[in-house]
């Protein structure tokens, strides 16, 4: 189910109306929702796992506990003022138990809720919603549903091509191969007709990056209730159970950060405390759970495990964690620094502005004795100056008053020109870390030979070669582009989807890169033919422990020796011990991790046993990837347990065979996967719209053509049209590719209707 965030939250908004009316009985005025910016609507959005009523006729609305005659006599009435149907009813939250487990860098999180469908009258039947709001770019990983009546929904991760097979039974208009489906804060799964007054126990389990910040690992998960959601005269606290488990793969202590909510400890050990919910005073707020990591010094800490018997993968696992020191302890490097502002069309209004402020954030962190530059690009480029300058006030407010004049959103976007400008800068800079942040909403083309052409040059450079940052801005940048970019660069990368994010997350990436502390970092007594993730290692920072996990054959070694260079340009070395520690799902901790850099790899070098790799992590993690698709389907209790037994023995299954026969199929859940951008959607500059989650790649179908289907000559023309032209009216479709849009909105000149397509003439004026 594709629903724009705008139609999701109207939807919502008109679904707590019909729920105020239900309860209180009448029809209940409130004011007229007309905000189209979503700021009087974001009050509606889920801030805790929900499902929702999908109410778009009235006849089925109403307390399965009354009577249908009386509904007959007297038939609900949807609120006059109230957005069109669908609405969107919230069930009723009968309990919740929510199990969190901290390991190493990674949240487990699972949810298990039961919800009343106590707003669709006896004998009729909706389809629900489930809605589960996300922090930090979560994935889910499945979804188990309990519908009553021998009625079971279930979601498994498959490989793409046999998904597509599946899903002739079901929907195939889910699409989950465009850019702009992928909504990390909100994951969204249809229930299929189910009947009134059921109750409904779902089961959903995501991964989640713990965030660092000021020396504290942290996980958040939205937990906040909405009073309309619980039964009449019931204390939350009395329906909702909380566990907590902290692993920090350390053998020391594990010295926590502060819980909102009273927490009783019932285990505590070297590295790991558990802990549940305490006391009857429970407040509604999000959950949060932190550790401490910052020391006094650099801290490294290895642990391994052997393969563990029935995988596929007869490796062991090993992680390398080096927690950095506090900052106001040791000395930093010095820095030389340039930052790559995107100025292109497609920036315009909220992910410039923020860009703009998140920059001037990243200047005035410099210190005294750094340098610094600004390149802000498009499909040309401008300097601030020409030579690197001191990290001064008055420099800093000149490239502050500089970034308001020359960073302005405008024309196409080229980014191997501004990493070279970049390099030049900073290749002969002496006594500095040289870093670059690159800063960008786009996909370009011929991406994989900008990695290849800056792998070269960082090559050749050696250990002088400036560190690549990136972050990524929108649905339509590539992000495995991005991705690899910064590994072969050593550096960190960062992708934000919505313009309100986009400062927080920019700042809080240049917090964890202003203070390296280890360069040029080395392990040895690695054992043969060992896989290292990620490779290149990047810096130690003080904002940003260092994570380093890998794969190994035969036995893991004793210790390894890890070395580095220390700010005062000696030698940094230790020999580290290793641990084998069973208690850690290594495999599962860092299985995000391997995923992206396997489908970076496989995207760079075309490498189809990387390729496969990533299909078989995926496939045992259940984490969607590129080549992978999560399906979810119908079974029934039976049917079920024989899947979970067969899914446990990681053999290949046919759904098929669970599918009950009363099913509508097999449906795909597309946004999953953040996708490998829309060269297309940012040749025509394409604006980032908070307030719409659909793709440019449905937008485009819905208006007779899609992105994919479209020529190069279109391509290049459209390139020409949003870089040169204000108001394209009257123009038509070329025959070469038959892409039409109708309606169009000029992001140069505002809004014209027109029909155009290829318009390959415009080349030659």
């Amino acid at each position: 189910m594709t629903m724009a965030v705008n139609t999701l939250m109207r939807s919502v908004a008109a679904g707590r109306m019909l729920a105020e009316q239900l309860h209180y009985g009448g029809v209940l005025t409130r004011p007229t929702i007309q905000d189209m910016d979503g700021t009087r609507l974001q009050e509606d959005l889920p801030t805790c796992p929900m499902v929702y009523a999908i109410i778009t006729d009235m006849k089925v609305f109403g307390n399965p506990k009354v009577d249908n005659d009386h509904y007959e006599q007297y038939p609900p009435t949807y609120p006059l003022d109230a957005p069109p149907p669908p609405a969107l009813v919230p069930l009723t939250l009968e309990k919740s138990k929510l199990n969190v487990e901290c390991c190493i860098s990674t949240g487990f999180v699972t949810s298990k809720c039961t919800w009343n469908l106590n707003c669709v009258r006896s004998q009729a039947s909706c389809d629900c919603l489930l809605a589960v709001p996300i922090d930090n770019q979560g994935t889910v990983s499945s979804v188990e549903i309990d519908m009553g009546h021998d009625r079971l929904y279930t979601t498994i991760v498959v490989p793409t091509d046999e998904a597509a097979s599946y899903c002739t039974k079901g929907n195939t208009q889910a699409d989950v191969n465009g850019p702009g489906t992928y909504n990390p804060e909100l994951f969204r799964l249809k229930i299929p007709q189910v009947e009134g007054g059921a109750k409904l126990e779902v089961k959903v389990t995501w991964f989640q990056s713990m965030i660092f910040d000021n020396g504290m690992y942290s996980l958040r998960v939205p937990f906040v209730f909405p009073e309309h959601i619980l039964p009449i005269a019931t204390k939350l606290s009395s329906i909702i159970k909380v566990k907590c488990s902290i692993n920090t793969g350390t053998n020391g202590g594990v010295e926590l950060g502060a819980f909102g909510n009273p927490m009783e400890e019932i285990l505590r050990e070297h590295g790991k405390v558990i802990f549940k919910k305490g006391g009857n005073d429970w407040k509604n707020q999000d959950f949060i759970a932190s550790y401490k990591t910052w020391s006094d010094g650099i801290f490294p800490n290895l642990i391994f495990q052997d393969p563990e018997p029935g995988e596929s993968d007869n490796r062991g696992s090993f992680c390398l964690s080096i927690s950095p020191p506090d900052p106001n302890k040791i000395k930093v490097f010095q820095r030389a620094v340039v930052f790559l502002l995107d100025r292109s069309g497609s920036m315009k209004g909220k992910p410039i502005e923020a860009a703009r402020q998140a920059l001037y954030f990243g200047l005035e962190s410099l210190k005294p004795e750094d340098s610094f530059n600004i390149i802000a690009f498009d499909h040309d480029l401008t300097l601030f100056s020409p030579q690197m300058e001191r990290s001064t006030t008055t420099s800093i407010a000149r490239a502050c008053e500089w970034s308001m004049t020359n960073c302005t959103a405008r024309g196409g976007t080229d980014i191997l020109s501004p990493l070279q400008q970049a390099f030049q800068l900073l290749e002969n800079f002496p006594g500095a870390i040289p870093y670059v942040f690159l800063i960008t909403d786009g996909a370009v083309s011929a991406e994989q030979n900008i990695c290849l052409t800056m792998q070269s040059r960082i090559v050749a450079l050696g250990a002088r070669a400036p560190r690549i940052s990136t972050f990524g801005i929108g649905h339509y940048c590539n992000f495995y582009f991005l991705k690899m970019l910064a590994v072969i660069g050593r550096g960190m990368n960062e992708v934000a989807f919505k313009s309100d994010k986009i400062r927080g997350q920019m700042e809080r990436m240049l917090v964890a890169t202003a203070a390296p502390v280890l360069t040029n970092i080395g392990l040895a007594r690695l054992p043969d033919n060992c896989e290292v993730y990620p490779f290149p290692i990047p810096d130690l920072f003080c904002g940003n422990p260092l994570i380093i996990s890998g794969k190994f054959y035969g036995k893991f070694p004793d210790s390894l020796i890890v070395m580095g260079l220390m700010p005062d340009q000696s030698t940094w070395q230790i020999e580290v011990p290793s641990r084998n520690s069973s208690k850690l799902p290594l495999n599962r901790v860092f299985a995000k991790q391997q995923l992206d850099l396997f489908t970076g790899q496989a995207w760079l070098c075309g490498n189809k046993s990387r390729e496969q790799e990533a299909v078989n992590l995926s496939l045992s993690t259940g984490l969607p990837c590129q080549y992978t698709r999560m399906i979810g389907f119908e079974t029934t209790r039976e049917k079920f347990e024989e899947f979970q037994s067969q899914r446990k023995k990681g053999k290949k299954m046919d759904v098929n065979k669970f599918i009950t026969a009363k099913a509508a199929g097999v449906v795909l859940i597309g946004g999953l996967v953040v996708g490998f951008g829309s060269v297309a959607a940012t040749l025509a500059n394409s604006v980032i719209e908070d307030t719409i989650a659909d793709s440019v790649e449905s937008a485009l179908e819905s208006l007779g053509g899609t992105v994919g289907d479209w020529c190069d000559c279109c391509l290049r023309c459209f390139e020409f049209i949003c870089t040169n032209v204000d108001c394209l009216c009257g123009c038509e479709c070329c025959e070469c590719c038959g892409a039409v849009l109708e309606g169009c909105e000029c992001f140069l000149g505002g809004a014209c209707e027109l029909i155009f397509g290829c318009l390959c003439g415009l080349l030659d004026m």
